[in-house]
């Protein structure tokens, strides 16, 4: 911990973690502990909005539908000019009940992406999964997209 001494001035940095907070406003609470015992502690609101890097829609990929029949999703990710970039690969955390592709569409100049998503589950069942989108970005350099499916009997 780092001290400024009395009647000295410093500087507080403080980092926000601001990940799944694209398109809204986010407040965070610092407490900045003191040895002036009239105020021990100060609290120190942080706010702002957060830009969104990345249009996904839908959100997430959510694979529902009964067994033996074919569940398959598509989300488009589009670019926002402001933050162009490219996906240079992808994986999943687990990859265990899906297999997926992404295709680049270009566009007006910009490349924009649909990630399709097929299930591969065969039993009914639930699983949760993430795929991670590489780009080249160095504000995104990685992109997760969470994946929910619920096969019904």
């Amino acid at each position: 911990m780092r001290q400024i001494p009395p009647g000295g001035e410093g500087k507080i940095k403080v980092n926000v973690n601001t990940a799944g907070y694209g398109g809204r406003r986010i407040r965070e609470i610092v407490r900045i502990l003191t040895n002036d015992k009239q105020r021990p502690g100060l609290r120190v609101a942080v706010t702002g909005f957060v830009e969104k890097f990345v249009e996904i829609n839908p959100p997430r990929v959510v694979l529902r539908g009964p067994q033996g029949e074919p569940v398959a999703s598509r989300v488009t990710i589009t670019q926002r000019m402001e933050y162009p970039f490219k996906i240079l690969n992808t994986h999943a955390k687990l990859g265990r009940h899906f297999k997926f592709n992404v295709q680049e569409l270009n566009s007006s100049g910009t490349s924009d992406y649909v990630l399709t998503v097929e299930n591969t589950k065969k039993e009914a069942g639930r699983y949760a999964d993430v795929i991670y989108l590489k780009t080249d970005s160095k504000l995104r350099p990685t992109i997760p997209i969470s994946v929910i499916g619920l096969i019904l009997k």
